[in-house]
C-alpha cells in the first residue's frame, strides 16, 4: 500500500484555511470578553484581526522585553493617541506575528502561484519585511497625522485660554472652560486628561510635564515650560500665555507659507507626467496629419 504524502502547496492551503477559521472563531468568542477591558479604546482593525495570534505570544514577549523598551513603545503610543487602545507588548508581538504571516504569504505564493521571474519573486518576498515593519510604519504615520492636527488646533486653544483669563478666570477655571469649548480633537483630549489628573490629586506641574511628554511637540513643551517657570517665580500667566499664543500663530503662518512655497515643486511631477504628454499630443497630432497629407513627411519614410 502506498501512503499519501501531502505536497507543500496542499499543506499551505490547509494551514491558511485552518488559520482563517481559527481567527474567525476566536473573534466571535472574544465578543463576550469585551467587558473585561471596557476601559480600553477600540484598537485599529489591523491589530484586532491579529489579536488571536498576538494573544498566544504576548506574555512571552512582555517577559522578554526590558522596561526601557516597553517605555519607548508606550511613549510612541501616547504620542499617537493610542495609549488606551494598545499596550506596548501588543505592538511588539504584532511585529512578530506580521513577520510570520509574511513568511506564510511568501511560501504560499512561491509554492502555489509559482512566480516565474526573479522580479516577481522579489516582489512577493517584500511581504516578509512589510509584515514585520507595518506596525511601526502605522504608528509613525499616526503620530505624524496627530501632530499635524495638534499644531493646527493648539494656537486656537491658546487664544481661547488667554481670552478666558482676561475675562477674570484663574488658570484652572480658564483651562476647564477652554477645554469645554474646544472642538473634538487631540488637543481637547490631551488637556481633558490633564484636568482629570489634576482633579484626582496630581500636582499641576507633574500633570503638565506628563502632557508635554505624551504629545512630544516643541510648541507644547514650550508652553509647559513657560507655565511651570511662571509658577516657580510667581509671575503672571496672562502676558506669558499671550506671548505663547502670538508665537504659535506666527509659527502656523510660517508653516502654511512653507507649504505654499513647496506646492509648485510638488506639482512639477504631475505636470510633466500627465499634462505635458497630453499637450504634446493635442498640438502635435494635427501637425503630423497635415504633414503626412502634404507629403512633407515622405522624406522620413524613404
Amino acid at each position: 500500500m502506498s501512503s499519501y504524502v501531502p505536497s507543500v502547496p496542499a499543506l499551505l492551503i490547509a494551514l491558511s484555511i485552518s488559520s482563517l477559521l481559527w481567527v474567525a472563531v476566536s473573534v466571535w468568542m472574544s465578543r463576550d470578553e469585551v467587558g473585561k477591558e471596557d476601559w480600553r479604546d477600540r484598537p485599529p482593525l489591523f491589530f484586532r484581526l491579529l489579536s488571536p495570534f498576538v494573544g498566544m505570544i504576548i506574555k512571552k514577549v512582555e517577559r522578554a522585553q526590558s522596561p526601557f523598551q516597553l517605555e519607548v513603545v508606550q511613549d510612541k503610543l501616547d504620542a499617537a493617541g493610542m495609549g488606551y487602545a494598545l499596550r506596548p507588548a501588543e505592538v511588539i508581538a504584532t511585529r512578530r506575528v506580521g513577520l510570520g504571516l509574511g513568511i506564510v504569504v511568501f511560501a504560499y505564493c512561491y509554492f502555489v502561484i509559482r512566480p516565474e521571474t526573479m522580479r516577481s519573486i522579489l516582489l512577493v518576498a517584500m511581504f516578509i519585511p512589510f509584515g514585520y515593519f507595518y506596525p511601526d510604519m502605522w504608528l509613525r504615520d499616526s503620530i505624524k497625522r496627530r501632530h499635524a492636527r495638534i499644531e493646527k488646533q493648539f494656537p486656537f486653544f491658546l487664544d481661547l485660554l488667554v481670552l478666558t483669563m482676561r475675562a477674570g478666570l484663574n488658570f484652572s477655571s480658564a483651562m476647564a472652560h477652554s477645554v469645554e469649548k474646544m472642538t473634538d480633537g487631540p488637543v481637547k483630549q490631551e488637556f481633558a486628561q490633564f484636568l482629570r489628573e489634576v482633579r484626582t490629586g496630581a500636582r499641576r506641574r507633574d500633570a503638565l510635564n506628563a502632557l508635554g511628554r505624551r504629545i512630544g511637540l516643541s510648541s507644547v513643551t514650550n508652553f509647559v515650560s513657560a507655565v511651570n517657570q511662571a509658577e516657580e517665580i510667581g509671575g503672571e500667566l496672562g502676558p506669558i500665555l499671550t506671548s505663547q499664543a502670538r508665537q504659535r500663530r506666527a509659527e502656523r503662518f510660517l508653516r502654511a507659507e512653507k507649504l505654499a512655497n513647496q506646492a509648485p515643486v510638488k506639482m512639477m511631477l504631475p505636470l510633466i507626467g500627465v499634462l505635458f504628454p497630453m499637450l504634446f499630443i493635442i498640438i502635435g497630432f494635427p501637425i503630423f496629419i497635415k504633414g503626412r497629407e502634404s507629403g512633407a513627411l515622405s522624406i522620413f519614410g524613404g
